[in-house]
């Protein structure tokens, strides 16, 4: 890791990187901006070369079927968008049920448009060429290489915007993207995906994020977890403590904001109900960097074995080297989104290494077997260098691939926001090979019962997977 990611990963802390805030991130590096894996150093203005709300579209000829890939399982017991709709959207296609909708915002006759934010600049810089490279990959594949067409159109366009990692900023970024793109994706940020699912919510715009918290997005209509919640993986990331490290004494360090509170409820709960020898949960300052010591010198002291951390990246970072400097080398463990992504690894090892933590999609060793599409599409787009961000983005377009094939089914080619939600909500068993399989319905959005385990391997700086699509342990 370069002096240049260090230097950044410090001033991320120095200018007070914001909480709770997670980010899916890629070679590019979490909170920091240096690809362990690539010659592209990334500074703290990479965000001035961002072409706001600029869209890059896909082409293809025939229709067919999808691009997914099946997965083995391992491990565990795996067992103010516009409200009058534009051109377009009037193809025929099959479908037994006649649309009742109005808003085909971002749909016209050969053409869906789509949209993405995630932070690229703030406190905690993204590579915004990542984005620029991957986060329509699956798409162009689709379309000019596989010759498929989406609900009977040709080409697929993908908007991103930078929220600069605020909630105010990123509101105002999904308003700017939903009056031109039929769905909005959160790419990261517990803050700011829940400021957007509620804007998203009064706008009427479908939304779709992986899992991060349910406060203020539980009994929001037009909102679709993707994957596990923070509080839902809790239970599972007991149970997992309880069968991989038995007798060990336990602790958590989460970061104390309100939107971890939700977190905190469902691990505690898993914690009691797979009868852990726990010490306590420790909820750390949100801009204080002093709780790395003082918290590491607790653990230490009462013997603790396993920590799970819930924090940001960067956080995670400077906490097991502090702990490590005074000689505590707990066993990490943890959920969600970021903290499984290769980066981590860049700026963390060695002090990481060995880390484990629930993630959304697989890593790089499983996809090298398990997902050849996604290598011939980086090979087909001139990407050298597919990293495991990559892998994120071709999940969450898969998901949203196989929502408009069930849309088509049902209702053909006509494609409007309103017919699109009412359809998801109804839906199950929607599989895609990558992100875990979901299932909605009218009462609940948060319709995933999956996770892939990784664990940190600072040999080779990646982490390896080692469940795939586990639901209990």
């Amino acid at each position: 890791m370069t002096s240049l990611l260090v230097a950044l990963l410090l001033v991320a802390v120095a200018c007070g990187q914001k909480p709770g805030v997670h980010v899916a991130t890629s070679n590019g590096g979490v909170l920091a901006g240096q690809s362990s894996n690539s010659d592209t150093g990334v500074s703290g203005d990479v965000g001035a070369s961002t072409d706001s709300g600029s869209a890059t579209a896909s082409g293809g000829a025939t229709s067919g079927g999808g691009t997914s890939s099946g997965g083995s399982t391992t491990g565990g017991s795996a067992s103010g968008g516009t409200k009058s709709g534009t051109s377009g959207g009037t193809s025929t296609g099959g479908g037994a049920v006649k649309p009742t909708g109005h808003d085909r915002t971002g749909v016209t006759a050969d053409k869906i448009t789509l949209a993405l934010h995630a932070p690229v600049t703030g406190a905690a810089p993204l590579p915004v060429t990542a984005f620029e490279k991957e986060r329509d990959l699956f798409w162009r594949y689709l379309t000019e290489v596989k010759h498929e067409k989406v609900l009977g159109r040709s080409q697929v366009a993908v908007q991103f915007q930078d929220d600069k990692y605020q909630p105010g900023t990123a509101v105002q970024a999904c308003r700017e993207l939903g009056a031109s793109s039929f769905l909005v994706v959160g790419g990261g940020g517990t803050d700011q995906i829940q400021a957007c699912g509620r804007y998203a919510e009064s706008a009427h715009i479908p939304y779709l994020s992986a899992g991060v918290t349910e406060t203020g997005l539980t009994g929001l209509q037009w909102y679709y977890s993707l994957s596990m919640s923070y509080k839902q993986q809790g239970k599972l990331l007991a149970q997992y403590v309880a069968k991989s490290f038995p007798g060990k004494k336990v602790a958590a360090v989460i970061t104390d904001t309100p939107n971890f509170d939700d977190a905190v409820a469902g691990w505690e709960a898993g914690v009691k109900a797979s009868g852990l020898n726990y010490y306590k949960t420790l909820r750390h300052p949100k801009s204080d960097t002093s709780w790395y010591n003082t918290f590491a010198n607790e653990l230490q002291s009462n013997k603790v074995d396993v920590v799970y951390i819930l924090t940001a990246p960067v956080d995670y970072i400077r906490f097991a080297q502090q702990a490590n400097g005074q000689g505590y080398k707990p066993q990490f463990v943890g959920v969600g989104i970021s903290m499984g992504l290769n980066a981590v690894l860049g700026s963390g090892c060695p002090n990481v290494d060995g880390g484990i933590f629930f993630s959304p999609f697989p890593g790089l060793d499983w996809a090298k077997t398990n997902l050849p599409d996604y290598f011939a599409a980086a090979q087909h787009a001139g990407i050298s260098d597919p990293d495991d961000l990559g892998i994120a983005l071709w999940g969450l377009a898969q998901s949203q691939y196989e929502m408009f094939k069930r849309y088509g089914a049902t209702y053909g080619n006509d494609l409007t926001r309103e017919d699109f939600r009412k359809l998801v909500e109804t839906q199950t068993n929607l599989h895609t090979g990558v992100f875990p399989d979901q299932s909605y319905s009218p009462s609940s959005h948060f319709g995933s019962t999956q996770v892939h385990v990784l664990k940190a391997d600072c040999s080779i700086k990646q982490y390896k997977t080692l469940a795939t699509f586990a639901t209990g342990f």
